[in-house]
Protein backbone atom coordinates (compact mmCIF):
# COMPACT_ATOMS: atom_id res chain seq x y z
CA UNK A 1 0.00 0.00 0.00
CA UNK A 2 1.13 3.41 -0.93
CA UNK A 3 1.71 6.54 0.76
CA UNK A 4 -1.56 8.06 -0.89
CA UNK A 5 -3.98 4.23 -0.20
CA UNK A 6 -2.28 5.44 3.43
CA UNK A 7 -3.62 8.65 3.76
CA UNK A 8 -7.12 7.56 2.11
CA UNK A 9 -7.52 4.92 4.44
CA UNK A 10 -6.90 7.11 7.43
CA UNK A 11 -9.37 9.94 6.12
CA UNK A 12 -11.62 6.98 6.18
CA UNK A 13 -11.59 6.24 9.57
CA UNK A 14 -15.32 6.04 11.22
CA UNK A 15 -17.20 6.92 8.33
CA UNK A 16 -18.83 3.93 8.49
CA UNK A 17 -22.23 5.19 9.56
CA UNK A 18 -22.14 7.68 6.24
CA UNK A 19 -23.53 5.49 2.68
CA UNK A 20 -19.83 4.77 0.91
CA UNK A 21 -22.65 5.46 -2.51
CA UNK A 22 -23.53 9.11 -1.42
CA UNK A 23 -21.54 12.30 -2.64
CA UNK A 24 -21.22 12.82 1.16
CA UNK A 25 -19.15 10.11 1.72
CA UNK A 26 -16.51 11.21 -0.57
CA UNK A 27 -16.41 15.39 0.77
CA UNK A 28 -16.23 13.95 4.40
CA UNK A 29 -12.81 12.72 3.45
CA UNK A 30 -11.78 15.52 1.46
CA UNK A 31 -13.11 17.25 5.16
CA UNK A 32 -10.93 14.71 7.49
CA UNK A 33 -7.90 15.26 5.14
CA UNK A 34 -8.16 19.35 5.27
CA UNK A 35 -8.77 19.07 9.49
CA UNK A 36 -5.64 17.03 10.04
CA UNK A 37 -3.14 19.29 7.39
CA UNK A 38 -5.32 22.58 9.40
CA UNK A 39 -3.82 20.60 12.60
CA UNK A 40 -0.64 19.54 11.71
CA UNK A 41 0.31 23.37 10.57
CA UNK A 42 -1.21 24.39 13.62
CA UNK A 43 0.83 22.59 15.10
CA UNK A 44 4.19 23.82 13.56
CA UNK A 45 3.29 27.44 14.00
CA UNK A 46 2.09 27.10 17.68
CA UNK A 47 5.92 25.45 18.08
CA UNK A 48 7.44 28.30 16.12
CA UNK A 49 5.47 30.79 18.23
CA UNK A 50 6.87 29.08 21.09
CA UNK A 51 10.30 29.63 20.51
CA UNK A 52 9.63 32.91 19.10
CA UNK A 53 7.93 33.74 22.63
CA UNK A 54 5.11 35.12 20.67
CA UNK A 55 2.14 34.80 23.53
CA UNK A 56 -0.32 36.71 21.07
CA UNK A 57 0.16 34.52 17.91
CA UNK A 58 0.43 31.17 20.46
CA UNK A 59 -2.97 31.81 21.66
CA UNK A 60 -5.09 32.48 18.67
CA UNK A 61 -3.07 29.48 17.18
CA UNK A 62 -4.15 27.22 20.24
CA UNK A 63 -7.49 28.70 19.97
CA UNK A 64 -7.81 27.67 16.24
CA UNK A 65 -6.18 24.11 17.08
CA UNK A 66 -9.05 23.53 19.56
CA UNK A 67 -12.34 24.69 17.34
CA UNK A 68 -10.90 22.73 15.04
CA UNK A 69 -10.36 19.62 16.92
CA UNK A 70 -13.90 19.80 18.71
CA UNK A 71 -15.34 20.42 15.19
CA UNK A 72 -13.51 16.97 14.04
CA UNK A 73 -14.99 15.21 16.88
CA UNK A 74 -18.44 16.47 17.13
CA UNK A 75 -18.46 15.22 13.06
CA UNK A 76 -17.04 11.69 14.07
CA UNK A 77 -20.55 12.02 16.91
CA UNK A 78 -23.04 13.32 15.06
CA UNK A 79 -22.15 12.68 11.25
CA UNK A 80 -23.65 15.77 10.33
CA UNK A 81 -21.51 17.14 7.60
CA UNK A 82 -22.86 20.18 6.29
CA UNK A 83 -22.82 21.29 9.79
CA UNK A 84 -19.08 20.34 9.99
CA UNK A 85 -17.92 21.48 6.81
CA UNK A 86 -19.46 25.30 7.42
CA UNK A 87 -17.47 25.72 11.14
CA UNK A 88 -14.10 24.55 9.18
CA UNK A 89 -15.31 27.03 6.45
CA UNK A 90 -15.94 29.73 8.84
CA UNK A 91 -13.14 29.09 10.88
CA UNK A 92 -10.55 28.89 8.00
CA UNK A 93 -12.25 32.38 6.41
CA UNK A 94 -11.58 34.44 9.57
CA UNK A 95 -7.85 32.88 9.97
CA UNK A 96 -7.42 34.15 6.16
CA UNK A 97 -8.44 37.79 6.98
CA UNK A 98 -7.20 38.29 10.28
CA UNK A 99 -3.95 37.20 8.52
CA UNK A 100 -4.22 39.91 5.99
CA UNK A 101 -5.65 42.56 8.17
CA UNK A 102 -3.58 42.11 10.90
CA UNK A 103 -0.22 42.75 7.89
CA UNK A 104 1.26 39.18 8.46
CA UNK A 105 0.98 37.77 5.36
CA UNK A 106 3.84 39.25 3.08
CA UNK A 107 3.79 40.08 -0.65
CA UNK A 108 4.41 36.30 -1.38
CA UNK A 109 2.10 35.00 0.91
CA UNK A 110 -0.79 37.04 -1.00
CA UNK A 111 -0.69 34.33 -3.50
CA UNK A 112 -1.50 31.53 -0.74
CA UNK A 113 -4.28 33.68 -0.14
CA UNK A 114 -6.16 33.40 -3.58
CA UNK A 115 -6.12 29.19 -3.14
CA UNK A 116 -9.06 29.70 -0.98
CA UNK A 117 -11.81 29.19 -3.54
CA UNK A 118 -10.28 25.16 -4.04
CA UNK A 119 -11.16 24.32 -0.65
CA UNK A 120 -14.43 26.22 -0.26
CA UNK A 121 -15.39 24.70 -3.34
CA UNK A 122 -14.47 21.67 -2.24
CA UNK A 123 -15.72 21.21 1.17
CA UNK A 124 -19.25 23.25 0.68
CA UNK A 125 -19.93 22.11 -2.68
CA UNK A 126 -20.12 24.22 -6.40
CA UNK A 127 -23.33 26.71 -5.16
CA UNK A 128 -22.43 27.52 -1.42
CA UNK A 129 -18.26 27.37 -2.36
CA UNK A 130 -19.14 30.12 -5.06
CA UNK A 131 -21.18 32.56 -2.77
CA UNK A 132 -18.45 31.85 0.18
CA UNK A 133 -15.82 32.34 -2.05
CA UNK A 134 -17.61 36.02 -3.55
CA UNK A 135 -17.83 36.78 0.09
CA UNK A 136 -14.35 36.22 1.20
CA UNK A 137 -13.31 38.18 -2.08
CA UNK A 138 -14.96 41.42 -1.04
CA UNK A 139 -13.21 41.50 2.26
CA UNK A 140 -10.10 40.24 1.28
CA UNK A 141 -10.16 42.48 -1.63
CA UNK A 142 -10.56 45.49 0.66
CA UNK A 143 -7.19 44.76 1.99
CA UNK A 144 -5.31 43.64 -0.64
CA UNK A 145 -6.86 46.18 -3.06
CA UNK A 146 -7.67 48.85 -1.20
CA UNK A 147 -5.41 49.37 2.44
CA UNK A 148 -5.85 52.68 2.70
CA UNK A 149 -9.18 52.60 3.96
CA UNK A 150 -8.44 50.76 7.34
CA UNK A 151 -5.02 52.27 7.25
CA UNK A 152 -2.80 49.00 7.04
CA UNK A 153 0.56 48.46 7.36
CA UNK A 154 1.12 46.46 4.70
CA UNK A 155 0.72 47.69 1.17
CA UNK A 156 0.81 45.17 -1.70
CA UNK A 157 2.77 45.83 -5.04
CA UNK A 158 0.70 46.63 -7.91
CA UNK A 159 1.86 42.95 -9.70
CA UNK A 160 0.99 40.96 -6.48
CA UNK A 161 -2.51 42.36 -6.66
CA UNK A 162 -2.77 41.51 -9.95
CA UNK A 163 -1.54 38.35 -9.71
CA UNK A 164 -4.24 37.77 -6.53
CA UNK A 165 -7.20 38.65 -8.62
CA UNK A 166 -6.38 36.59 -11.78
CA UNK A 167 -5.10 33.62 -9.86
CA UNK A 168 -8.32 34.18 -7.62
CA UNK A 169 -10.75 34.21 -9.96
CA UNK A 170 -8.71 31.36 -12.53
CA UNK A 171 -9.50 28.81 -9.81
CA UNK A 172 -12.97 30.05 -9.40
CA UNK A 173 -13.50 29.45 -13.26
CA UNK A 174 -11.62 26.54 -13.43
CA UNK A 175 -13.40 24.83 -10.12
CA UNK A 176 -16.76 25.55 -12.19
CA UNK A 177 -15.54 24.41 -15.34
CA UNK A 178 -14.34 20.90 -13.57
CA UNK A 179 -17.95 20.40 -11.78
CA UNK A 180 -19.70 21.04 -14.40
CA UNK A 181 -17.50 18.47 -16.79
CA UNK A 182 -17.66 15.75 -13.66
CA UNK A 183 -21.18 16.02 -13.80
CA UNK A 184 -21.86 15.88 -17.44
CA UNK A 185 -20.03 12.37 -17.43
CA UNK A 186 -21.88 11.19 -14.43
CA UNK A 187 -25.25 11.88 -16.48
CA UNK A 188 -23.83 9.81 -19.44
CA UNK A 189 -22.74 7.37 -16.95
CA UNK A 190 -25.97 6.81 -15.60
CA UNK A 191 -27.61 6.75 -18.75
CA UNK A 192 -25.37 4.21 -20.30
CA UNK A 193 -26.48 2.46 -16.85
CA UNK A 194 -29.81 2.61 -17.29
CA UNK A 195 -29.54 1.35 -20.94
CA UNK A 196 -27.49 -1.51 -20.05
CA UNK A 197 -29.88 -2.59 -17.59
CA UNK A 198 -33.14 -2.26 -19.69
CA UNK A 199 -30.96 -4.75 -22.21
CA UNK A 200 -29.80 -7.20 -19.44
CA UNK A 201 -33.72 -7.12 -18.50
CA UNK A 202 -35.23 -7.37 -22.14
CA UNK A 203 -32.57 -10.76 -22.23
CA UNK A 204 -33.60 -11.95 -19.09
CA UNK A 205 -37.34 -11.94 -19.92
CA UNK A 206 -36.49 -13.75 -23.45
CA UNK A 207 -34.78 -16.41 -21.59
CA UNK A 208 -36.89 -16.63 -19.55
CA UNK A 209 -39.75 -17.14 -21.94
CA UNK A 210 -37.23 -19.51 -23.98
CA UNK A 211 -36.53 -21.42 -20.57
CA UNK A 212 -40.69 -22.23 -20.18
CA UNK A 213 -41.10 -23.36 -23.75
CA UNK A 214 -38.27 -25.29 -23.57
CA UNK A 215 -39.66 -27.15 -20.03
CA UNK A 216 -43.07 -28.30 -21.14
CA UNK A 217 -42.04 -29.74 -24.19
CA UNK A 218 -38.24 -31.25 -22.75
CA UNK A 219 -40.56 -32.77 -19.79
CA UNK A 220 -42.57 -35.01 -22.15
CA UNK A 221 -40.01 -36.42 -23.96
CA UNK A 222 -37.92 -37.31 -20.52
CA UNK A 223 -41.12 -39.29 -18.95
CA UNK A 224 -42.02 -40.98 -22.42
CA UNK A 225 -38.63 -42.14 -23.22
CA UNK A 226 -38.50 -43.08 -19.30
CA UNK A 227 -41.98 -45.17 -20.35
CA UNK A 228 -40.87 -46.61 -23.31
CA UNK A 229 -37.51 -48.01 -21.82
CA UNK A 230 -39.32 -49.80 -19.21
CA UNK A 231 -41.92 -51.81 -21.84
CA UNK A 232 -40.44 -54.33 -24.06
CA UNK A 233 -37.84 -53.49 -26.80
CA UNK A 234 -35.05 -55.58 -28.66
CA UNK A 235 -31.69 -55.04 -28.21
CA UNK A 236 -31.75 -52.39 -31.15
CA UNK A 237 -34.35 -50.45 -29.98
CA UNK A 238 -32.75 -50.18 -26.44
CA UNK A 239 -29.99 -48.63 -27.65
CA UNK A 240 -31.91 -46.18 -29.75
CA UNK A 241 -33.76 -45.43 -26.52
CA UNK A 242 -30.82 -45.20 -24.37
CA UNK A 243 -29.78 -42.41 -26.79
CA UNK A 244 -32.43 -40.52 -26.48
CA UNK A 245 -32.44 -40.41 -23.19
CA UNK A 246 -29.01 -39.76 -22.83
CA UNK A 247 -29.33 -37.00 -25.08
CA UNK A 248 -32.13 -35.82 -23.10
CA UNK A 249 -30.83 -35.56 -20.24
CA UNK A 250 -27.60 -33.47 -21.35
CA UNK A 251 -30.64 -30.81 -22.99
CA UNK A 252 -32.10 -31.14 -19.42
CA UNK A 253 -28.53 -30.13 -17.84
CA UNK A 254 -28.13 -27.49 -20.85
CA UNK A 255 -31.77 -25.90 -19.77
CA UNK A 256 -31.20 -26.01 -16.47
CA UNK A 257 -27.63 -23.81 -16.39
CA UNK A 258 -29.54 -21.22 -18.95
CA UNK A 259 -31.89 -20.90 -15.47
CA UNK A 260 -29.27 -20.61 -13.14
CA UNK A 261 -26.56 -18.16 -14.96
CA UNK A 262 -29.87 -15.84 -16.43
CA UNK A 263 -31.57 -15.51 -13.27
CA UNK A 264 -33.35 -11.75 -12.67
CA UNK A 265 -31.80 -9.35 -10.72
CA UNK A 266 -33.44 -9.37 -6.98
CA UNK A 267 -33.75 -5.55 -7.14
CA UNK A 268 -35.89 -5.92 -10.00
CA UNK A 269 -38.18 -8.79 -8.73
CA UNK A 270 -41.51 -8.36 -7.93
CA UNK A 271 -42.30 -7.24 -4.16
CA UNK A 272 -45.06 -8.93 -2.12
CA UNK A 273 -45.17 -6.49 0.50
CA UNK A 274 -48.20 -7.21 3.32
CA UNK A 275 -48.67 -8.05 6.80
CA UNK A 276 -47.28 -11.16 7.65
CA UNK A 277 -46.34 -13.64 11.21
CA UNK A 278 -42.44 -13.61 11.15
CA UNK A 279 -42.37 -16.39 13.52
CA UNK A 280 -44.85 -18.55 11.22
CA UNK A 281 -42.84 -17.00 7.89
CA UNK A 282 -39.93 -18.70 9.10
CA UNK A 283 -40.99 -22.01 10.93
CA UNK A 284 -42.70 -22.83 7.54
CA UNK A 285 -39.56 -22.47 5.56
CA UNK A 286 -37.21 -24.27 8.07
CA UNK A 287 -39.73 -27.33 7.93
CA UNK A 288 -39.03 -27.75 4.39
CA UNK A 289 -35.75 -28.85 5.75
CA UNK A 290 -37.27 -30.94 7.75
CA UNK A 291 -39.14 -32.76 5.35
CA UNK A 292 -36.40 -33.42 2.26
CA UNK A 293 -33.80 -34.30 4.92
CA UNK A 294 -33.11 -36.75 7.85
CA UNK A 295 -34.14 -36.84 11.38
CA UNK A 296 -31.06 -36.14 12.50
CA UNK A 297 -31.18 -32.32 11.26
CA UNK A 298 -32.47 -30.19 13.93
CA UNK A 299 -33.65 -26.34 14.04
CA UNK A 300 -33.52 -25.13 17.44
CA UNK A 301 -35.36 -21.58 17.07
CA UNK A 302 -35.67 -18.94 19.49
CA UNK A 303 -37.89 -15.76 18.68
CA UNK A 304 -37.96 -13.09 20.79
CA UNK A 305 -41.37 -12.64 22.76
CA UNK A 306 -41.53 -8.68 22.51
CA UNK A 307 -42.11 -9.62 18.21
CA UNK A 308 -45.70 -10.21 19.53
CA UNK A 309 -47.34 -7.97 16.16
CA UNK A 310 -47.71 -8.71 12.83
CA UNK A 311 -45.11 -7.07 10.44
CA UNK A 312 -45.74 -5.63 7.20
CA UNK A 313 -42.67 -6.42 4.40
CA UNK A 314 -41.93 -8.98 1.57
CA UNK A 315 -42.19 -12.91 3.44
CA UNK A 316 -41.22 -14.36 0.39
CA UNK A 317 -37.99 -12.75 0.44
CA UNK A 318 -37.21 -13.64 3.98
CA UNK A 319 -37.91 -17.43 2.70
CA UNK A 320 -35.74 -16.74 -0.14
CA UNK A 321 -32.77 -15.62 2.11
CA UNK A 322 -33.62 -18.83 4.72
CA UNK A 323 -33.37 -21.28 1.83
CA UNK A 324 -30.46 -19.93 0.18
CA UNK A 325 -28.26 -19.89 3.06
CA UNK A 326 -29.32 -22.97 4.86
CA UNK A 327 -29.70 -24.91 1.62
CA UNK A 328 -25.73 -24.00 0.94
CA UNK A 329 -25.12 -24.17 4.91
CA UNK A 330 -26.72 -28.23 4.52
CA UNK A 331 -24.54 -28.36 0.82
CA UNK A 332 -21.18 -28.23 3.04
CA UNK A 333 -21.73 -30.09 6.14
CA UNK A 334 -20.29 -33.25 6.79
CA UNK A 335 -22.25 -36.06 7.08
CA UNK A 336 -23.92 -37.06 10.58
CA UNK A 337 -25.77 -34.91 13.26
CA UNK A 338 -26.36 -31.49 12.20
CA UNK A 339 -27.80 -28.24 14.23
CA UNK A 340 -28.65 -25.13 12.82
CA UNK A 341 -29.96 -22.61 15.07
CA UNK A 342 -32.15 -19.78 14.49
CA UNK A 343 -32.21 -16.28 16.69
CA UNK A 344 -34.69 -13.90 16.10
CA UNK A 345 -34.71 -10.56 18.52
CA UNK A 346 -35.93 -6.82 18.77
CA UNK A 347 -32.87 -4.72 18.34
CA UNK A 348 -35.06 -1.38 18.42
CA UNK A 349 -38.65 -0.13 17.78
CA UNK A 350 -38.86 3.89 16.75
CA UNK A 351 -41.81 5.49 14.89
CA UNK A 352 -43.71 2.20 14.24
CA UNK A 353 -40.20 1.00 12.18
CA UNK A 354 -38.71 -2.07 13.96
CA UNK A 355 -35.09 -3.38 13.59
CA UNK A 356 -34.69 -7.26 13.59
CA UNK A 357 -31.71 -9.15 14.28
CA UNK A 358 -31.76 -12.38 12.30
CA UNK A 359 -28.97 -15.19 13.18
CA UNK A 360 -28.23 -18.48 11.82
CA UNK A 361 -25.60 -20.15 13.80
CA UNK A 362 -23.79 -23.75 13.10
CA UNK A 363 -20.84 -26.19 15.01
CA UNK A 364 -17.88 -24.24 12.63
CA UNK A 365 -16.26 -27.86 12.04
CA UNK A 366 -19.46 -29.23 10.27
CA UNK A 367 -18.34 -26.66 7.47
CA UNK A 368 -14.94 -28.24 5.57
CA UNK A 369 -12.48 -25.52 4.66
CA UNK A 370 -13.98 -22.71 7.19
CA UNK A 371 -10.97 -23.77 9.32
CA UNK A 372 -8.81 -22.90 6.46
CA UNK A 373 -10.32 -19.44 6.22
CA UNK A 374 -10.10 -19.08 9.60
CA UNK A 375 -6.62 -19.94 9.66
CA UNK A 376 -5.24 -18.02 6.18
CA UNK A 377 -8.12 -14.28 6.31
CA UNK A 378 -6.64 -12.05 8.88
CA UNK A 379 -9.24 -9.59 8.42
CA UNK A 380 -12.56 -9.55 9.16
CA UNK A 381 -13.36 -8.22 5.24
CA UNK A 382 -11.27 -11.11 3.99
CA UNK A 383 -13.01 -13.43 6.49
CA UNK A 384 -16.58 -12.12 4.97
CA UNK A 385 -15.54 -11.98 1.59
CA UNK A 386 -13.85 -15.51 1.69
CA UNK A 387 -16.79 -16.95 3.26
CA UNK A 388 -19.05 -15.35 1.02
CA UNK A 389 -17.51 -17.34 -2.04
CA UNK A 390 -17.04 -20.57 -0.43
CA UNK A 391 -21.33 -20.71 0.85
CA UNK A 392 -22.20 -19.13 -2.40
CA UNK A 393 -24.23 -16.36 -0.31
CA UNK A 394 -24.76 -13.86 -3.22
CA UNK A 395 -28.27 -14.95 -3.73
CA UNK A 396 -28.78 -14.18 0.08
CA UNK A 397 -26.63 -10.54 0.21
CA UNK A 398 -28.09 -9.35 -2.63
CA UNK A 399 -31.66 -10.03 -1.26
CA UNK A 400 -30.50 -8.93 1.97
CA UNK A 401 -29.20 -5.31 0.59
CA UNK A 402 -32.34 -5.09 -1.03
CA UNK A 403 -34.11 -4.93 1.22
CA UNK A 404 -31.63 -1.98 3.29
CA UNK A 405 -30.17 -4.34 5.53
CA UNK A 406 -26.49 -5.90 5.15
CA UNK A 407 -24.78 -9.63 6.29
CA UNK A 408 -22.17 -10.24 8.38
CA UNK A 409 -20.12 -13.31 9.31
CA UNK A 410 -18.72 -14.27 12.25
CA UNK A 411 -16.38 -16.91 12.96
CA UNK A 412 -14.99 -18.05 16.79
CA UNK A 413 -13.69 -21.32 17.60
CA UNK A 414 -16.27 -23.54 17.53
CA UNK A 415 -19.28 -21.65 15.88
CA UNK A 416 -20.03 -19.86 12.74
CA UNK A 417 -22.84 -17.16 12.41
CA UNK A 418 -24.37 -15.62 9.61
CA UNK A 419 -26.14 -11.97 11.16
CA UNK A 420 -28.48 -9.12 9.19
CA UNK A 421 -30.57 -6.87 10.40
CA UNK A 422 -33.80 -5.48 8.67
CA UNK A 423 -36.26 -3.39 9.25
CA UNK A 424 -39.76 -3.75 8.97
CA UNK A 425 -42.86 -1.31 9.61
CA UNK A 426 -44.80 -2.38 13.12
CA UNK A 427 -48.68 -4.23 11.94
CA UNK A 428 -51.17 -5.24 14.36
CA UNK A 429 -50.31 -6.65 17.30
CA UNK A 430 -51.02 -10.26 18.19
CA UNK A 431 -52.22 -10.51 22.16
CA UNK A 432 -53.07 -13.80 22.62
CA UNK A 433 -50.57 -17.07 21.55
CA UNK A 434 -53.49 -18.93 21.04
CA UNK A 435 -55.29 -16.45 18.84
CA UNK A 436 -51.90 -16.28 17.48
CA UNK A 437 -51.59 -19.72 16.55
CA UNK A 438 -54.87 -20.45 15.13
CA UNK A 439 -55.15 -17.50 13.07
CA UNK A 440 -51.45 -17.76 11.21
CA UNK A 441 -50.22 -21.31 11.74
CA UNK A 442 -50.92 -23.36 9.05
CA UNK A 443 -54.35 -25.40 8.77
CA UNK A 444 -54.08 -28.93 10.48
CA UNK A 445 -55.14 -31.88 8.23
CA UNK A 446 -57.77 -33.88 10.30
CA UNK A 447 -56.73 -37.25 11.09
CA UNK A 448 -58.68 -39.74 8.47
CA UNK A 449 -56.23 -42.68 8.93
CA UNK A 450 -53.49 -43.20 6.67
CA UNK A 451 -53.74 -42.85 2.84
CA UNK A 452 -51.48 -44.68 0.39
CA UNK A 453 -50.56 -43.47 -2.98
CA UNK A 454 -52.46 -45.96 -4.81
CA UNK A 455 -55.51 -44.98 -2.85
CA UNK A 456 -55.21 -41.57 -3.24
CA UNK A 457 -57.66 -39.10 -5.65
CA UNK A 458 -55.66 -36.90 -7.87
CA UNK A 459 -56.54 -32.93 -9.03
CA UNK A 460 -54.71 -32.37 -12.04
CA UNK A 461 -54.47 -28.82 -12.52
CA UNK A 462 -52.89 -28.19 -16.30
CA UNK A 463 -53.98 -26.32 -19.62
CA UNK A 464 -51.79 -28.09 -21.73
CA UNK A 465 -53.80 -31.52 -23.36
CA UNK A 466 -49.97 -32.46 -24.44
CA UNK A 467 -49.47 -32.54 -20.95
CA UNK A 468 -52.23 -33.92 -19.41
CA UNK A 469 -52.14 -36.92 -21.29
CA UNK A 470 -48.35 -37.46 -20.22
CA UNK A 471 -48.92 -37.04 -16.53
CA UNK A 472 -52.15 -39.10 -16.87
CA UNK A 473 -50.44 -41.68 -18.73
CA UNK A 474 -47.76 -41.88 -16.23
CA UNK A 475 -49.57 -42.11 -13.02
CA UNK A 476 -52.42 -44.28 -14.32
CA UNK A 477 -50.81 -47.25 -12.90
CA UNK A 478 -50.03 -45.35 -9.57
CA UNK A 479 -53.10 -43.47 -7.98
CA UNK A 480 -56.42 -44.64 -7.82
CA UNK A 481 -58.02 -41.70 -9.79
CA UNK A 482 -56.84 -38.54 -11.67
CA UNK A 483 -59.57 -35.64 -12.32
CA UNK A 484 -58.10 -32.80 -14.82
CA UNK A 485 -59.21 -29.32 -14.59
CA UNK A 486 -58.02 -26.85 -17.77
CA UNK A 487 -57.64 -23.63 -15.55
CA UNK A 488 -57.37 -22.09 -12.26
CA UNK A 489 -61.19 -21.63 -11.93
CA UNK A 490 -62.29 -25.49 -12.74
CA UNK A 491 -59.74 -26.02 -10.43
CA UNK A 492 -61.46 -24.36 -7.95
CA UNK A 493 -65.22 -25.85 -9.18
CA UNK A 494 -63.93 -29.37 -8.79
CA UNK A 495 -62.18 -28.86 -5.45
CA UNK A 496 -66.13 -27.31 -4.29
CA UNK A 497 -67.31 -30.73 -5.46
CA UNK A 498 -65.24 -33.72 -4.21
CA UNK A 499 -62.42 -34.49 -2.11
CA UNK A 500 -58.65 -34.95 -3.03
CA UNK A 501 -55.85 -35.85 -1.13
CA UNK A 502 -52.99 -34.29 -3.75
CA UNK A 503 -53.37 -31.08 -6.20
CA UNK A 504 -50.94 -31.28 -8.95
CA UNK A 505 -50.53 -27.50 -10.03
CA UNK A 506 -49.73 -25.90 -13.20
CA UNK A 507 -48.58 -22.11 -12.74
CA UNK A 508 -49.22 -19.95 -15.85
CA UNK A 509 -52.75 -20.89 -17.39
CA UNK A 510 -55.56 -19.16 -18.66
CA UNK A 511 -58.33 -17.55 -16.52
CA UNK A 512 -57.03 -18.03 -13.45
CA UNK A 513 -53.30 -19.45 -12.83
CA UNK A 514 -52.07 -21.51 -10.27
CA UNK A 515 -50.75 -18.81 -7.79
CA UNK A 516 -54.54 -17.04 -7.41
CA UNK A 517 -55.81 -20.71 -7.60
CA UNK A 518 -53.59 -21.82 -4.42
CA UNK A 519 -54.45 -18.73 -2.25
CA UNK A 520 -58.11 -18.92 -2.82
CA UNK A 521 -58.14 -22.65 -2.03
CA UNK A 522 -56.41 -21.87 1.05
CA UNK A 523 -58.43 -19.55 2.05
CA UNK A 524 -60.94 -21.62 1.84
CA UNK A 525 -59.64 -23.98 3.71
CA UNK A 526 -59.11 -21.80 6.95
CA UNK A 527 -63.38 -21.99 7.35
CA UNK A 528 -63.30 -26.22 7.01
CA UNK A 529 -59.87 -26.70 9.25
CA UNK A 530 -58.69 -29.59 6.43
CA UNK A 531 -55.47 -28.86 4.07
CA UNK A 532 -54.88 -30.17 0.89
CA UNK A 533 -51.07 -30.46 -0.41
CA UNK A 534 -50.06 -28.74 -3.40
CA UNK A 535 -47.67 -29.74 -5.69
CA UNK A 536 -46.46 -27.08 -8.26
CA UNK A 537 -45.44 -28.41 -11.56
CA UNK A 538 -44.32 -26.10 -13.89
CA UNK A 539 -41.75 -24.99 -16.20
CA UNK A 540 -40.87 -21.87 -14.27
CA UNK A 541 -37.60 -22.27 -12.73
CA UNK A 542 -35.70 -19.07 -12.40
CA UNK A 543 -34.79 -17.14 -9.01
CA UNK A 544 -37.91 -16.64 -7.29
CA UNK A 545 -40.23 -19.29 -8.38
CA UNK A 546 -40.28 -21.50 -6.02
CA UNK A 547 -40.54 -19.07 -3.63
CA UNK A 548 -43.02 -17.70 -4.51
CA UNK A 549 -45.16 -20.81 -5.10
CA UNK A 550 -44.05 -21.42 -1.21
CA UNK A 551 -45.69 -17.97 0.00
CA UNK A 552 -48.93 -18.50 -2.40
CA UNK A 553 -49.56 -21.53 -0.04
CA UNK A 554 -48.22 -24.56 -1.87
CA UNK A 555 -46.53 -27.48 0.16
CA UNK A 556 -44.11 -28.23 -2.41
CA UNK A 557 -42.74 -27.68 -6.33
CA UNK A 558 -41.05 -29.37 -9.12
CA UNK A 559 -39.65 -27.72 -12.07
CA UNK A 560 -40.38 -29.47 -15.19
CA UNK A 561 -38.31 -31.36 -16.83
CA UNK A 562 -38.35 -33.84 -14.50
CA UNK A 563 -38.49 -37.29 -13.68
CA UNK A 564 -41.57 -38.98 -12.70
CA UNK A 565 -40.04 -40.93 -9.70
CA UNK A 566 -39.50 -37.90 -7.95
CA UNK A 567 -42.81 -36.54 -8.51
CA UNK A 568 -44.26 -39.81 -7.05
CA UNK A 569 -41.75 -39.16 -4.12
CA UNK A 570 -43.03 -36.11 -3.49
CA UNK A 571 -47.13 -37.17 -3.75
CA UNK A 572 -45.96 -40.13 -0.92
CA UNK A 573 -44.55 -37.93 1.38
CA UNK A 574 -47.35 -35.17 0.96
CA UNK A 575 -49.79 -38.00 1.53
CA UNK A 576 -48.03 -39.45 4.31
Amino acid sequence: MNFIDKTLKFCTINNDKIDSKSEDFHKTIIFNFFSFISLILLSIFITIGIFQKNTFLIIVLAFLFTTITVNVVLFRKIYNYILASNIFSIIFSIFMLWLLYSGIVNNQGIILIAFYPIITNYLLGKKRGNISSLVFFVLSGIAVLLPNIFSLTLVFSLTNQVLFVLLYFAFVIFLNMYENIINLRIAEMNEKIESAKKETLAKEEFISKISHQIRTPLNNLVVVTNIVNNSDLDEKQKDLIDTIQASTNNLVNVVNNIAEISNVDLLQSKDYNQDFNLETTVKNTLNLFSDENSDDLQFPIEISKDINFLIFGDPVKIKQVYLNLIENILKRTKSGANSIGIKIKKLSESNNIVEVLFNISTDMEQISEITKIQNTEKTKKGRNAAIAKLLDFNIGMRIIESLGGSIDFNLSQDAFEVNFILKFKKGESLLLDIKRSKEFALPEIKPEGKINLKDANILLVEDNLINQKIVLLSLKKTVKSIEVANNGKEALDKFGSAKFDVILMDIQMPIMNGIVTTKKIRSIEKSTNTHTPIIAITANALLGDKEECLAAGMDDYISKPFQIETLINKMEQQIA
